[in-house]
């Protein structure tokens, strides 16, 4: 949807609006007389406060540990969407999009996010979507939440321990998200927000527009919402496909053998080898040097200082890129929710929501090369550095290279996405204290990513050189800089071939049913109560590759002598404010628009593509999984007392059987083959809270559980590689057992009034199932694949296994001569490592209105600690938010501020053989958000100020040594300015 669209929109939904909320304005004029048993005593708390107040009262209320968001007002979330709504939640920390800074999926207790189990009105969803720009990770179970506006719900609930009724499948916990629905606001309302967002990195504003109306009759109501949206992206940044250092062999024969490990004990650290310095001064090799052939005394002698061992382990970027992202994000989505209450005891509801989004972007590199470049190479016969200086850990602080060469990528995304659910229930209570209640519902997503790549280099043999600064004073990205002007199209540009050109669609879709029914019955202070649910899910992803005919068109329509023409100069920086570091800020683009034109691209990309076994572009691995679940459960539930003191608990078991079916392609004797494999497993989830009012102030709580999370679907594909010969190969393993954890929580809470309390929650979780990739053999009869499909080397390699070695004539004949020979297969294994992980959280919710009314603040903290350590990857130490709020009368202030510690990302070796640790750098975000409230025409009404990352911080990561930055994305601050009117 195209900004003009999106405005148009918004003009026929404001008038729209503008009419319903004419009509309500008028029927208020009239005489009317209220009903005996009407809401017109019930005051409703709105507001920041009123969320609080709300959650504070839902906390107070459970038996589980939970936490709950409720909305501010009809159509108002305290934040922009359902990934940030969480981020102030203790133990959560919401996963972002480095490129477009906005929050795309939950992490509950630093666990993975496909740890998490997320639904939608108590029922499974499933997203097929990619995490944004950056991102394959959708490719398991992670569900992106920035695909569900926050003014279409009203509330969010944060189960960290199951109950027996909850589906199984989150080992971290379960995530509910709650539509609006008409009852929740008797009467006739209507809320529309329009907003503009203006980032400081694009310097443009896009539009933004939430509009929900709903009506109750005596028993029927009927809601519907819808949301509009569009987003300029734009991020600059800095990234490297990992360090390196040099093979120092050419000028000193084998003083630089390569690094080695045993037993996590790392020899040659600096024998990374990435790359090996030039030899030859030419002619045309510049900085002042005479040609001639350099021996290791001679270039030691241009860097005055330098050894050969600091010359050996000096430690550089392979590929440093410097970075931008340009593109526009769209996202539109409707609901439509109603209810039919007949009775008091019966209630029926069916809820609608559907959506998509649009994205459509530019990212582009460009990079100084290390990478494979040498004397024999024909990017510019090998580098040679220049007063070259290296700190105290061998890192490049800075130098001079000679014979660089410079390479741009460039990608053009476009990404579509939809979705639909479709949800219907019942709730009945009859008979003496009976319920029954059921629930269907069906919810498919589709995304599709076209992908169009290209690259250039900068021309062989010419005087190209390098300048490179990475000291102290370049705390986010290295500068690099160079002697010719890189946004210049005319200094010969050349083209990369071969697989340096691609052109991809990635399609996916998932889908989900479910069917869930259950049915209670009260003894006083006891119910017991039990259900059943089948559940489906299947996720399809298709990677068509169309590369060779894009290479073939592309060489037909523009000769190397025309890429100037095809080449377009930047007018602007690429960097923002706050960037520390950089370089050269502009260089030149390729014009994708007269690239199409001159391929005929329309045409290119509607042929038929070829099948891809392996992973796309994106990083998703072709593949299609189904699963088929059954469960049942029975519990008890208490609400009495227990030694005179108030008590609740509930405790029960989960039955469930899940059925897998995978099936992906595999390329075997050059043909397409599909292997599908089967497994079946069953699992007894028992778990038990507990809550005791010790006063009534005091709350204690306890909880005991055993939870699963099914494994990863990227690592179950039965896609198949084979060696040459048939001797190894690799595969997924569609066996894999689900991860599985024995839990252990233990807390309270002391409530300081009916919104501020003080609480600590201990957890402890023992996570067994993690996956290990060892070399197996297996026999050939185990792979499922037919001897006669193999092409002749490896039914030649099968038979020479034999012993004694047959034809490969006497094998087709009798292929089960060959069922047990064994192959060497590496695939994802279930471990037998146990990751212990405890933590504690710490939450503190305060009005201070005895000293300013409206006044308050929330903050909570949460330590984390893991054992064994390499499994501790990717969660931080701790994490921790502050929120200072004012509200009162027409004006409401709010200032939040969130810290994420380090988190180490990788162990040793990282790729490139560097035996270093990964890390992505503390970060911190602050937000705002204020309103001024007024009435007018008869409507409650407010201006509306929201900014996020006011600090303009970015993300970075890097290996140990925080001056070995491997990647920085920095996409800037967003201000949101806007209206809001309510009946």
């Amino acid at each position: 949807m195209s900004i003009k669209s999106t405005k148009a929109c918004i003009l026929a939904t404001t008038s729209l609006f503008a009419v319903l909320a004419a009509s309500n304005v008028a029927a208020q004029t009239q005489p009317q007389t209220a009903p005996a048993n009407d809401d017109a005593n019930v005051v409703v708390v709105t507001g920041y406060r009123g969320s609080l107040r709300n959650a504070t009262t839902a906390k107070k209320n459970a038996v589980n540990f939970t936490e709950t968001v409720f909305s501010e007002d009809i159509g108002k979330f305290p934040d922009l969407n359902m990934a940030e709504a969480l981020q102030r939640v203790p133990g959560m920390i919401v996963t972002r999009d480095a490129f477009s800074g906005d929050g795309t999926q939950i992490v509950v207790r630093a666990l993975p996010s496909n740890f998490t189990q997320v639904t939608m009105n108590g029922g499974r969803i499933a997203m097929a979507t990619d995490n944004g720009i950056s991102g394959s990770s959708s490719t398991n179970r992670q569900v992106d939440l920035d695909a569900f506006p926050t003014g279409l719900f009203t509330r969010v609930d944060v189960s960290k321990t199951p109950s027996a009724d909850q589906l199984e499948g989150g080992i971290a916990g379960t995530v509910n998200l709650q539509n609006a629905r008409p009852f929740d606001r008797k009467g006739h309302h209507g809320a529309i927000a329009i907003q503009g967002n203006y980032n400081a990195n694009s310097k443009e504003t896009s539009p933004r527009l939430t509009a929900v109306w709903s009506k109750t009759w005596d028993k029927f109501g009927v809601l519907a919402g819808v949301s509009l949206s569009e987003k300029n992206l734009y991020t600059s940044g800095f990234e490297t496909l990992g360090y390196g250092d040099p093979n120092f062999n050419n000028y000193c024969g084998t003083c630089d053998p390569g690094l080695t490990s045993s037993n996590g004990v790392f020899s040659n650290l600096a024998g990374s080898n990435q790359w090996v310095w030039g030899q030859t001064v030419y002619n045309w090799t510049g900085n002042g040097l005479t040609p001639g052939t350099l021996n290791e005394a001679g270039l030691l002698a241009l860097n005055p200082g330098m050894t050969r061992e600091t010359m050996k382990g000096a430690l550089m970027p392979r590929l440093g890129r410097n970075s931008i992202l340009n593109g526009t994000s769209t996202n539109k989505v409707g609901l439509i929710a109603l209810e039919y209450r007949p009775s008091d005891t019966l209630r029926f509801n069916l809820d609608i929501l559907g959506g998509g989004g649009e994205r459509d972007a530019e990212r582009s590199n460009m990079m100084l090369a290390f990478r494979s470049t040498g004397p024999t190479d024909d990017y510019n016969r090998g580098m040679i550095p220049l007063n070259m200086k290296v700190d105290e850990n061998n890192v490049v602080t800075s130098a001079k290279f000679a014979h660089s060469t410079f390479f741009l990528e460039s990608n053009a995304y476009q990404d579509r996405n939809a979705y639909l659910s479709v949800n219907g229930g019942f709730d009945w209570k009859f008979g003496d204290e009976w319920s029954l209640d059921g629930q269907v519902g069906i919810m498919r997503s589709t995304y599709e990513r076209g992908v169009f790549f290209l690259k250039y280099r900068t021309p062989f043999e010419s005087n190209v050189t390098a300048t490179y600064v990475n000291d102290s004073a370049n705390q986010d990205l290295p500068t690099i800089t160079s002697n010719v002007d890189l946004n210049d199209p005319n200094i010969g540009w050349r083209t990369f071939g071969g697989g340096q050109m691609i052109l991809q669609r990635d399609k996916r879709n998932a889908t989900t049913t479910t069917a869930h029914v259950n049915i209670a019955k009260g003894f006083g202070d006891w119910t017991f109560k039990g259900g059943w649910a089948i559940d489906s899910y299947q996720r399809n992803i298709n990677i068509g590759d169309l590369s060779p005919a894009l290479r073939t068109a592309y060489a037909a329509a523009i000769p190397e002598s025309e890429v100037k023409n095809y080449l377009t100069p930047m007018t602007d920086s690429i960097f923002g404010g706050g960037v520390t570091g950089g370089g050269f800020d502009r260089f030149v683009l390729p014009n994708f628009d007269k690239i199409k034109d001159a391929i005929d691209y329309d045409a290119l990309i509607k042929s038929a593509p070829v099948v891809s076994t392996g992973g796309s572009y994106n990083g998703a691995g072709a593949a299609t999984i189904q699963e088929e679940i059954s469960s049942a459960y029975g519990m008890a539930i208490y609400n009495g007392e227990l030694f005179s003191i108030p008590f609740k608990t509930n405790f029960g078991y989960r039955f469930q059987t899940t059925n897998q079916t995978v099936t992906a392609p595999s390329v075997i004797n050059s043909q397409i083959v599909y292997l599908t494999t089967n497994a079946r497993y069953k699992d007894v989830l028992p778990s038990f809270n507990a809550v005791a009012a010790v006063t009534p102030k005091l709350n204690v709580r306890v909880a005991a559980s055993k939870t699963m999370t099914r494994a990863n679907p990227a690592d179950m594909t039965s896609s198949l590689t084979l060696d040459t010969s048939a001797s190894s190969g690799s595969r997924g393993n569609p066996n894999l057992k689900p991860f599985y954890s024995n839990n252990f929580d233990i807390g309270g809470e002391y409530y300081t009034g009916r919104t501020g309390y003080v609480g600590f929650t201990y957890f402890k979780k023992d996570i067994t199932g993690f996956i290990a990739r060892p070399i197996s053999p297996l026999p050939f009869s185990a792979l499922g694949v037919d001897y006669a499909s193999l092409n002749t080397n490896q039914q030649q390699g099968l038979a020479n296994a034999l012993i004694p070695a047959t034809s490969v004539a006497q094998v087709l004949a009798t292929p089960s001569l060959v069922a047990n020979v064994n192959v060497n297969i590496t695939q994802p294994v279930n471990s037998d490592k146990v990751m212990k992980l405890t933590g504690q959280e710490y939450i503190w919710v305060q009005p201070l209105d005895n000293f300013v009314e409206g006044l308050g603040f929330t903050a909570n903290y949460t330590a984390f600690d893991v054992t064994p350590a390499d499994l501790a990857l990717g969660i931080p130490k701790n994490t921790y938010n502050v929120t200072g709020y004012y509200e009162d009368g027409p004006i409401s202030f709010r200032l939040s501020y969130v810290n994420v510690s380090v988190v180490k990302t990788g162990f040793p070796i990282q790729a490139n053989n560097i035996a270093l640790d990964a890390f992505n750098r503390a970060r911190s975000q602050i937000d705002l958000s204020a309103s001024y409230k007024f009435k007018a025409f008869g409507l409650d009404q407010s201006l509306t100020l929201d900014a996020t990352n006011l600090t303009s911080e970015g993300f970075k990561s890097y290996y140990t040594y925080e001056n070995i930055t491997t990647g920085f994305q920095s996409p800037g601050t967003s201000v949101l300015l806007g209206w809001r009117a309510q009946y």
